[in-house]
């Protein structure tokens, strides 16, 4: 009974070594070597068109300061106030 545990054992102990030595070999980053390829021969019409940029957008922020009403600008593209604060 004893024997057939101890070779129970070896074998699940061979069985997890070599499970491991297989996902140890499977890790491994193995470089792959690509061919170069010229990215204009892919790119269609409209890709190769001048890029034209978006409108910055941008809201106003009004106050009473002292009793004169004054506004600042805050650009929600740029997340940075614009203006001071301008008296009107």
């Amino acid at each position: 009974m004893k024997i057939e545990k101890m070779e129970v054992k070896k074998v699940k102990k061979r069985i997890v070594v070599f499970l491991l030595i297989g996902l140890m070999a499977l890790s491994f980053n193995i470089p792959v070597l690509a061919n170069e390829v010229y990215v204009t021969q892919y790119m269609s019409e409209a890709e190769t068109q001048e890029i034209t940029p978006f409108t910055e957008m941008t809201r106003s922020y009004w106050r009473n300061y002292g009793g004169q009403i004054q506004f600042r600008i805050w650009s929600i593209t740029n997340a940075r106030w614009l203006t001071d604060w301008i008296p009107i």
